[in-house]
């Protein structure tokens, strides 16, 4: 009876959105630790400088909702090679991920959202030299990332490098080795 409530239990809780647990990183060295590598990355390059992006890498799982258009500058110091997002940049994945990081050239703020839902908002990462760097891991799974800067500024937004993956979450795999133990603990009394 206990193991039927506890299934019941976490496919309701796996089914709402809730506020994730986030550990933020500007270290790429430490985020791509903390993720063991698993991650996809696109670099924006093979296509013209100004070319508007929306479906162009659907086949990864990533469909931009514009405007965003690719950008040449030499700000971008991994290719030369970027996107530009005037209103900010906004894309969705086909799946649930669990970890998004980009390289920048000016400041950035994440917005992660599940089935619609908003389910964290990053702080604002700094621009401060070479390299820029904003990383996330989340224990929530979430499909729709909104990159932004602060409210009453320019929202233009750059980003160099986009990463993202989906590793198993933490939390969710900790509650689920439970069950079992649970389960005998409640046969024993």
């Amino acid at each position: 009876m206990f193991f039927r409530v506890f299934i019941l239990i976490a496919a309701t809780v796996t089914a709402i959105p809730a506020q994730a647990d986030v550990v933020e990183y500007t270290d790429a060295d430490v985020w791509q630790s903390a993720v063991n590598g698993n991650y996809s990355t696109i670099d924006f390059t093979g296509f013209p400088d100004g070319t508007p992006i929306s479906s162009q890498y659907a086949n990864q799982g990533v469909t931009f909702t514009g405007p965003e258009f690719i950008f040449a500058s030499a700000g971008f110091v991994n290719d030369g090679w970027g996107l530009h997002g005037p209103a900010g940049v906004h894309f969705t994945f086909d799946s649930p991920q669990n970890c998004v990081a980009v390289d920048f050239p000016g400041g950035v703020k994440f917005q992660l959202f599940s089935q619609g839902a908003l389910v964290y908002t990053s702080t604002f990462f700094q621009p401060g030299g070479v390299g820029n760097f904003a990383g996330l891991v989340s224990d929530t799974g979430f499909d729709e990332v909104y990159l932004y800067k602060r409210s009453g500024f320019p929202n233009n937004v750059f980003i160099d490098d986009l990463h993202w993956g989906a590793v198993p979450a933490p939390g969710a795999l900790s509650l689920l080795s439970i069950a079992p133990l649970r389960s005998r603990r409640t046969r024993r009394r």
